[in-house]
């Protein structure tokens, strides 16, 4: 037998095993980066809900109990993240998959409905029942992760499917402006203060006076918002002052007295009307300008 015979039948067979690739690799790393980079575009539209939901996702696992709520509230995170997943690689896959039309527009141009704007929709009707339920009723209806993703969440679908940069939000004058906040603080907080009575909270007394308060401030905005330009000057004034005292007393009783004496719903509410209606006041005052009307 020959020296080169030996050899080969003696040689280990780990060096007679073939290379499953030659050259250089198939991806490098900055390839990687721009495909990640490209898939983050993807969700530039609705990426504080997807954060949302995966807050709102570990805050259910880290508090949980096994109730009907916490339940609910991780069927929010869970549907709401995986709808944002499924539109997100979609996109990545398949670019303008987004603002595909769904719905086409009609002959004379108006309508057409994209696959954006549909998801957005119903994702905001999702966050709308989810925060609701969430945050007044059970599982986080006070300040925790799980109760500030859940309003996380329902900003964020807002900004996504309506748009806070909106020419109809941006042209409106300023003291308008201040009205609609005032009266969605109008409308949380009397939602908010409805478990206090039906429950018999503490000092659940004050809710009574913040309901009141909160269908007075809701009657006398939507007036406001109705005749805005036709409104007198001075009468807009008067009104302004009288909505800000009402809104001190409120906040002072219903976060001093009770019944909201922890930060939730209520209590912020409370507050952030107090401060929109001064903030109004402030704006009502300064305006020195000659015309009668606002």
């Amino acid at each position: 037998m020959s020296d080169d015979e030996i050899d080969l039948h003696d040689s280990p067979a780990v060096n007679r095993v073939p290379r499953l690739q030659s050259g250089p690799p198939q991806t490098t790393t900055s390839e990687l980066a721009a495909g990640l980079s490209r898939w983050m575009d993807a969700s530039n539209s609705f990426i504080y809900v997807e954060l949302a939901s995966i807050v709102l996702l570990f805050a259910c696992v880290a508090d949980w109990y096994p109730t009907v709520w916490y339940k609910y509230a991780l069927s929010v995170a869970c549907v709401s993240l995986i709808i944002c997943l499924i539109l997100q690689t979609a996109e990545f896959l398949i670019p303008g998959f987004l603002e595909s039309l769904v719905i086409k527009q009609r002959e004379d141009g108006t309508g057409g409905h994209s696959v954006q704007k549909l998801c957005s929709v119903f994702m905001l009707l999702w966050w709308i029942v989810g925060t609701g339920i969430i945050t007044f009723h059970a599982p986080f209806i006070i300040t925790s992760n799980g109760w500030f993703a859940a309003w996380g969440g329902l900003l964020a679908t807002v900004k996504w499917c309506i748009g806070l940069k909106s020419s109809f939000y941006d042209e409106q004058p300023e003291g308008l402006k201040q009205l609609y906040h005032i009266s969605i603080c109008s409308v949380i907080l009397l939602f908010a203060s409805i478990p206090p009575l039906i429950q018999k909270w503490e000092h659940y007394a004050g809710a009574g006076f913040a309901i009141a308060g909160a269908a007075l401030t809701i009657i006398a905005c939507a007036y406001l918002v109705t005749m805005y330009s036709d409104v007198p000057r001075n009468m807009m004034k008067i009104t302004v002052v009288i909505l800000f005292a009402l809104w001190a007393c409120v906040a002072g009783v219903t976060t001093f007295h009770g019944p909201f004496l922890v930060t939730n719903n209520g209590f912020f509410a409370a507050w952030l009307g107090c401060l929109c209606s001064l903030n109004l006041m402030v704006m009502q005052m300064k305006d020195a300008s000659p015309e009668n009307y606002v």
